[in-house]
């Protein structure tokens, strides 16, 4: 079954992918990285924000059927990692398909804590102790990283489904070979940093043990959170990301 598949989204470029078992031709771009592992930052006060923004567009053609795909991803993750703010909207051939938006506080490092969903409708339900939100685990899977750890686990909630945290496990290693890659152009300075290979299977809750991941994201991690390149493999289909453009972003006034 041919299948063809285009994903945009800023400054990152895929050079190939399979969908259905079948080599792709696939064009991605990606938000412009920047040298934390946060893409943006806000201090108010004593407060600080941390604020991810993922954006991705997709077109398929399947037996000359053409529809497209555009999934958007913000969040404000509280520098202390205790509070996230998050909005998901999904489109499917411009009509919106999903639109998650809601919070989630913890009560301490390694607390429990509590999700609100305001969209698609009100719930609210307990978050375990040791979650995390997604910039706090990425920081501590370098950290792990650093401290020559191959595996960790950790439930993380960011706000993208409705039924509760994921159980994310990392396998930690060296970095991939290089061969390939693209010329990155900007900050390159940004690029001159330890590096890891690094593996994260997504379980739903509960499911961990008892069925395969419901996605799993290979990266080539930068010490400072950024990825040089990223595989993002679905089951029907993967999209192998390579970075092109990295742009450091200056410090906010506090």
């Amino acid at each position: 079954m041919p299948m063809s598949l285009t994903i945009t989204s800023g400054c990152a470029r895929v050079t190939s992918a399979k969908a259905l078992g079948l080599e792709s031709t696939v064009i991605i771009s990606a938000p412009c990285s920047r040298n934390t592992a946060a893409s943006n930052s806000r201090v108010s006060g004593s407060s600080s924000t941390r604020r991810i923004r993922k954006p991705f567009k997709l077109w398929f053609s399947e037996d000359g059927e053409e529809f497209d795909t555009d999934s958007s991803f913000t969040s404000y993750e509280t520098k202390d990692g205790l509070g996230l703010r998050f909005s998901v909207r999904n489109i499917q051939d411009q009509e919106v398909e999903e639109e998650l938006r809601g919070h989630a506080d913890l009560e301490a490092t390694g607390g429990k804590g509590r999700a609100s969903f305001s969209l698609p409708e009100v719930r609210s339900f307990e978050l375990p102790a040791g979650t995390l939100f997604p910039t706090t685990h990425l920081a501590l899977i370098i950290r792990h990283a650093r401290a020559g750890d191959q595996s960790v686990s950790y439930s993380v909630f960011d706000g993208a489904r409705l039924d509760g945290a994921f159980t994310v496990n990392a396998v930690i290693g060296k970095p991939p070979r290089g061969a390939g890659a693209p010329v990155v152009r900007g900050d390159v300075s940004l690029l001159r940093q330890q590096s890891w290979g690094v593996r994260l299977a997504f379980f739903a809750a509960g499911d961990q043990g008892t069925a395969n991941p419901e996605y799993e994201l290979a990266l080539d991690l930068l010490a400072n959170g950024v990825a040089r390149s990223m595989l993002l493999d679905y089951g029907d289909f993967a999209v192998d990301a390579r970075l092109v453009q990295i742009q450091a972003l200056p410090r906010p006034r506090c």
